[in-house]
């Protein structure tokens, strides 16, 4: 009897346990994170390959996944707002404006974070480029970043910026001029991007 009735209890927590059991709750769906583009060539940057117009809304718009911020930057003495888009609390690539502030005129980079079009990134060697992409090069007339820079031709839309090596002691300009054991060895410290238009 004492059996039968440890039995009945038995049966009778576990219905009880059974229908008091709620079902799980589903998990909240989540938002999919945006994979940030990093990459930088002949079409464009971050996912931009037009002359959009030069505000945080549009670049945001068009390049998912970055913190999308405006700062101040100078050329000569002229001050301008560029955009900056930002991953992990550093800049990946700088939007600039042309000359009327109004559309994206070129993204630069010396992230190293960035990818070009031949899977290079900062501090690639120039002798370690595609050689049909960096048959155009020049020195920069001042103030530039770089010691030279190459492209496909001089109106071409994708530009890798090189360093010399500092134990370079040679002449530095026109391009044509530089030691070319020097000049395989440079380094690239900056790839633009020139937006059409």
């Amino acid at each position: 009897m004492l059996y039968k009735m440890k039995n009945h209890l038995l049966i009778a927590a576990l219905v009880l346990a059974a229908c008091s059991r709620q079902p799980a709750p589903e998990a909240a769906p989540q938002a999919e994170t945006p994979t940030l583009n990093l990459t930088i060539g002949p079409g464009g940057a971050a996912g931009i390959t037009s002359a959009i117009a030069m505000t945080t809304a549009a670049v945001s718009a068009a390049a998912p996944g970055f913190v999308v911020a405006e700062a101040q930057d100078q050329i000569e003495g002229d001050t301008f707002t560029k955009i900056t888009l930002s991953a992990d609390g550093a800049v990946v690539f700088d939007v600039l404006p042309n000359a009327e502030r109004t559309a994206v005129h070129s993204i630069e980079t010396a992230s190293p974070r960035a990818i070009g079009p031949a899977g290079e990134r900062i501090g690639a060697l120039f002798g370690d480029a595609p050689a049909a992409e960096v048959l155009f090069c020049v020195t920069p007339e001042q103030h530039a970043a770089y010691d030279f820079a190459c492209s496909t031709a001089a109106d071409g839309r994708f530009w890798r910026g090189y360093d010399l090596p500092d134990s370079y002691v040679g002449p530095r300009a026109p391009f044509e001029d530089i030691d070319a054991d020097a000049a395989v060895r440079a380094t690239l410290v900056e790839m633009r991007w020139v937006a059409p238009g």
